[in-house]
């Protein structure tokens, strides 16, 4: 797992990740709290750890200590082999099916460390389940069915149920019944990949995005939804702005080298 660490101010942080599109890993800034939860004395700092949970190093020593410590190290995955589906499961957001794949494991066949870790594993699919639920009811407040619909439907349909399953299918069951459904889904879709163009600063990506939702989703929720985001957009001169563009950093909208114009 690599974290990103800086003490630089937030601004600073967000001109870097909008330099690089995408960094592949969280960046935190620090405010003294993770350096205590970690039990670090300070940044950077390195350490391997191996898949029982043991600390095999820790320390400041340069690239070929650190080599060495992997290689002495105990290998293998951080979850025991009879979790590891399920481990796979969450890590891809697929709540209800790693639900199922942890009710069908028998403790009796577990070790205690793998009893520890299965209830771990119980304990925090039920309180996430819940709280994806909640999530998509306020998404569906928002009148973003597509998006409500793909963080409830995996619940819903978890087999054997989730403490959550009876709300998350009830929403279900609300959202499939709305005007235009098949049309709210297919442009709830196009909206997210325009959001996505939008998260990773990819302005006149993202408006030609929600101007694809608004003619091909005519008439739905989204399409409203879509007409509003790239009016903001567009109302802010982002169309074109550079991420590596320092007039345009500078401005925080597209300068007039790199700015286009969009009509919806």
């Amino acid at each position: 797992m690599i974290i990103g660490v800086t003490d630089e101010k937030e601004d600073v942080v967000d001109k870097w990740v909008a330099s690089k599109k995408k960094t592949g890993y969280p960046i935190v800034i620090l405010d003294g709290e993770l350096e205590k939860v970690l039990g670090v004395p300070h940044f950077p700092f390195n350490g391997v750890i191996d898949p029982d949970g043991k600390i095999s190093y820790a320390g400041d020593s340069p690239e070929g200590a650190i080599k060495k410590a992997m290689k002495a190290a105990k290998s293998g995955s951080m979850w025991p082999k009879k979790l590891s589906g399920a481990a796979s499961l969450l890590r891809s957001g697929k709540i209800g099916e790693a639900w199922g794949e942890l009710q069908s494991i028998k403790p009796g066949d577990l070790d205690e460390r793998e009893k520890g870790i299965h209830e771990k594993f119980v304990t925090y699919v039920t309180e996430v389940s819940g709280s994806a639920v909640k999530a998509a009811e306020e998404l569906l407040k928002k009148e973003m069915l597509y998006a409500a619909l793909k963080k409830a439907e995996s619940i819903a349909n978890a087999k054997p149920e989730l403490p959550a399953t009876p709300d998350a299918a009830k929403l279900v069951g609300d959202i499939k019944a709305a005007p235009m459904f098949d049309l709210e889904m297919k442009g709830g879709e196009l909206f997210a990949e325009a959001f996505e163009a939008e998260e990773a600063y990819e302005f006149l990506d993202a408006v030609n995005g929600y101007k694809s939702v608004i003619k091909k989703a005519e008439g739905t929720k989204i399409a409203a939804l879509a007409l509003k985001a790239a009016e903001n957009l567009i109302n802010k001169g982002m169309p074109g702005y550079s991420a590596v563009c320092e007039k345009c950093k500078k401005a925080k909208r597209a300068c007039e080298k790199h700015a286009k114009a969009v009509k919806l």
